[in-house]
Formats: C-alpha cells, sequence, structure tokens
C-alpha cells in the first residue's frame, strides 16, 4: 500500500478483527465493528483493504515460517543427538530419528536444487516476457 491509500480508522478495525478472527463471518464482524454485514461486505470489495488484507497475510506467513524455522533447528539437533547415542534412547527411537534426519536433508537438498533451478530460469527470462512465448 502506498501513502495515498492510508485505510480509513474502520477499514483498519476491520483488518483488525480479520487478523484477530480469521474464521469469523461478514456478520461477526460487521457485530463486532458495530456496523451491518453490508457495509463489511462494501469494505472487503475495496481494492486497498485486500491489499492490506494481503500485506497482513503475507506478514504473518513470515512470522510463522521464521518461528518454525527456529524450532526446527532445535528440532533437527534433538533428532541428531538421538541418532548419534548423544542423547539416550532405545533403539527403536534412535532408529527413527536416524530415518528423520536422512528424510530431511533429503528434501533439505531437493529443496536448495529446486530454488537454484527456478532462479536460473527466471534469470533466462526475456524481460518481455518469455522466449517462445508463455510456457504451457
Amino acid at each position: 500500500m502506498t501513502d495515498a491509500e492510508t485505510l480509513s480508522p474502520t477499514e483498519a478495525r476491520l483488518i483488525a478483527a480479520i487478523v484477530a478472527a480469521p474464521g469469523a463471518t461478514q456478520q461477526e464482524l460487521a457485530e463486532e465493528l458495530r456496523v451491518t454485514a453490508r457495509y463489511v461486505r462494501m469494505l472487503l470489495s475495496r481494492e486497498r483493504v485486500r491489499r492490506a488484507l494481503d500485506a497482513s497475510a503475507r506478514a504473518t506467513l513470515a512470522e510463522a515460517s521464521s518461528m518454525l524455522g527456529n524450532a526446527s533447528k532445535r528440532v533437527g539437533q534433538s533428532a541428531i543427538d538421538l541418532a548419534t547415542g548423544k542423547t539416550k534412547a532405545p533403539a527403536s527411537v534412535r532408529l527413527a530419528a536416524c530415518r528423520l534426519v536422512i528424510e530431511g536433508a533429503s528434501k533439505l537438498v531437493d529443496l536448495v536444487d529446486l530454488e537454484k533451478r527456478i532462479v536460473a530460469m527466471e534469470r533466462t527470462r526475456a524481460p518481455g516476457g518469455w522466449p517462445g512465448g508463455r510456457p504451457q
């Protein structure tokens, strides 16, 4: 959103209400804002409100991704400790940890490879579009 698209107080309250209760119906949002459901629908039809909702969703996903990324480091280290015997556990638990480490590493390698391939494809794409037309 640009500065020219500043949300009205009611639009901002609507965004906050949706973030607080993502599964709320339009009627429930209307009751929260003390407006009609029709007015909520009208607000949601505004492009700047949709862009603000998208921006809010992206920010929430980025925060969740960061939290999960940090947690996955700890989980990965715990799995490695179990797999190597650093943490005492029954053989079945150590075997499951070994599988988890191997599968996780394999998926990570695949994701890194996929990212490199996508970046390479984007670099070869012509500035005005795809060479030879849009891929099918």
